[in-house]
C-alpha cells in the first residue's frame, strides 16, 4: 500500500510541478539555515571534555578591595591569585586540582629548525594531565616535588614533536625554549578542547592548541611570558610580581567525583575564604562557589549575542517558510477536492486520505531535504570565510547532516497536516457539488 501511495504522491507533484518546486525550494531555504546556525551554536556549546567535564569544578572567590570598581570587560574575578591557588593545592581535600596559565615561548633555531616560531602552551601545576584526561604517547609528566625544585622540564604535544622531526624517543632529549633548555619527560597525544575552557577565554576561545606543559612555578622563577589578562590593584609596585596576593591571572580547576567530594571541598573553600576575611585581605561578604564546567560556559557567554540572534533569526525565518508551505499546500489541495471526495465516495476512509497526502508531504519534505543540506552547506561555507574565531568550526558533521532531511519532512508534514485534515474532514456530497 505504501507503494501505492508514493506512485499517488509521484502522479500528483508532477500535475503541478511549478508548485512543488516552489515548496521544495521554500523548505530547503528555511530548514537550511536553520541548521548552519543550529550547527554553528552547537559546536561552540558542545561538551570541551566527554566524560570528565561533569566532575571539573572551578573555586570562585572575591579577593578584590571593598573600593575596586568591576568595569565591564575587565573583571579580575575571572582568574585567581596565586596567594589563594597556592593554598588550594596544598590543603584543599580534592584527589585532582590544577592552576594553570597560558604561556607562549620562542623556539630559537636549533637543529633541524632554522627559524625561529612562537610555541603556545600552558604552565601548569603537575596534576594538570589527571585532572583533565591528557593520554600520554610515551613518558609521564613532573612530580609535586620536581615542581617544587624548579625542575626544567617539559611535556610537548605530538604535534611540537612532530615539528621537531626528531628520530627515535623525545624523552629524555633537551630543547632550547626562550633562552632557557628544558628536558623532555613526555609526549602527549594533541590535546584541543573546544571551547579552550582551561584559559581565561580573553582570545582565540575557538583557536589554538597546546603544544607544550611547563610545570608552574618553573615558569614563575624564570619569568616565562604569560598571555592571560593579569590583573592587578592595591600598592603593587611591580606588575611582574606573579605571587603578589594583589593580582590574579591563573585559571583553577578542580576534580570532583561525588557529592560527598563537592561537599567536603565546598566547606573546605568556605573555611579559606572566612579566614581571608578575618585577616582583612578579603574585604568583599561573598558566598563561595563551585562552577560547573558546563555553568561555567554559559556564565562566560561562550556563544556571542549575536551568534544567538542569527539562530532565533533563522528559527523566524523558518517560521515563515513553514507559514506559505501551508498556503501553497492548502492551495494545491483545495484544487484537488473532487479527486478527494470520489475516493471518498467509493469508500477510501478519512485516513487512507491523510495518509496519502502525508506521504505526498514526507516525498516533498525528503526533496526539500536535499535542497537543505546544499543550503546549509553553503551557508557554512559562508561562515567559514569570516574572520571570527569560531570561523573555523563551522563545518556539519553526521549527526547534523540526519537531522537536517528529518526536520525538513518533520517541517512539511506539520505545514501539510492542517490543510490535509480541512480538505478531508469536509463533507463527501458537498464536495463533489462543489468541484461539478
Amino acid at each position: 500500500m505504501l507503494g501505492h501511495y508514493v506512485h499517488l504522491a509521484l502522479r500528483a507533484l508532477g500535475r503541478s510541478p511549478l508548485m512543488a518546486v516552489a515548496v521544495v525550494v521554500a523548505l530547503a531555504l528555511g530548514v537550511g539555515t536553520s541548521i548552519a546556525m543550529l550547527t554553528v551554536v552547537r559546536v561552540m556549546s558542545w561538551d570541551p571534555l566527554p566524560g570528565l567535564s561533569q566532575h571539573l569544578y572551578r573555586p570562585v572567590m572575591d579577593p578584590l578591595p571593598a573600593s575596586f570598581k568591576i568595569r565591564p570587560g575587565a573583571d579580575p574575578r575571572i582568574a585567581m591569585t596565586w596567594v589563594d591557588a597556592k593554598a588550594l593545592l596544598d590543603d584543599g581535600p580534592a584527589a585532582a586540582q590544577v592552576a594553570l596559565a597560558t604561556g607562549r615561548v620562542v623556539l630559537p633555531p636549533q637543529t633541524p629548525l632554522d627559524q625561529p616560531a612562537y610555541v603556545d602552551g600552558q604552565f601548569a601545576t603537575s596534576q594538570v594531565f589527571r585532572v583533565f584526561g591528557i593520554r600520554f604517547l610515551e613518558g609521564a609528566g613532573w612530580s609535586a616535588a620536581e615542581e617544587a625544585g624548579h625542575a626544567a622540564v617539559i611535556v610537548i604535544s605530538e604535534s611540537f614533536a612532530r615539528r621537531l622531526r626528531a628520530e627515535g624517543s623525545l624523552v629524555g632529549r633537551r630543547i632550547r625554549l626562550s633562552e632557557h633548555s628544558f628536558t623532555i619527560t613526555g609526549v602527549i597525544a594533541d590535546w584541543t578542547p573546544v571551547p579552550r575552557f582551561h584559559t581565561d577565554m580573553q582570545r582565540e576561545v575557538f583557536a589554538g592548541r597546546d603544544d607544550f606543559f611547563i610545570p608552574l612555578e618553573t615558569a614563575i622563577a624564570l619569568d616565562m611570558e604569560v598571555r592571560n589578562a593579569v590583573f592587578s590593584w592595591g600598592d603593587v609596585t611591580n606588575s611582574r610580581d606573579m605571587k603578589s596576593a594583589s593580582a590574579t591571572w591563573l585559571q583553577f580547576w578542580v576534580g570532583l567525583e561525588d557529592a560527598q567530594a563537592r561537599a567536603a571541598y565546598a566547606a573546605f573553600l568556605q573555611n579559606h575564604v572566612q579566614a581571608q576575611l578575618d585577616l582583612g585581605r578579603f574585604q568583599r561578604p561573598q558566598q563561595t562557589a563551585l562552577v560547573p564546567l558546563r555553568d561555567h560556559l554559559r556564565q562566560r557567554g561562550v556563544v556571542p549575542a549575536e551568534v544567538r540572534l542569527q539562530l532565533w533569526l533563522a528559527i523566524g525565518f523558518l517560521f515563515v517558510c513553514m507559514v506559505n508551505i501551508c498556503a501553497l499546500l492548502y492551495a494545491r489541495l483545495s484544487r484537488r477536492t473532487h479527486e478527494i471526495a470520489v475516493r471518498r465516495a467509493l469508500g477510501a476512509r478519512r485516513a487512507d486520505v491523510v495518509l496519502q497526502l502525508a506521504t505526498e508531504a514526507v516525498l516533498v519534505g525528503g526533496l526539500g531535504g536535499v535542497g537543505a543540506l546544499a543550503v546549509a552547506a553553503l551557508g557554512l561555507w559562508f561562515l567559514r570565510t569570516q574572520p571570527e574565531g569560531y570561523a573555523a568550526l563551522a563545518v556539519m558533521d553526521w549527526p547534523m547532516a540526519v537531522l537536517t532531511p528529518l526536520l525538513a519532512c518533520v517541517c512539511s508534514l506539520l505545514a501539510a497536516a492542517l490543510p490535509a485534515l480541512r480538505v478531508a474532514s469536509t463533507r463527501i456530497a458537498m464536495q463533489i457539488k462543489v468541484a461539478e
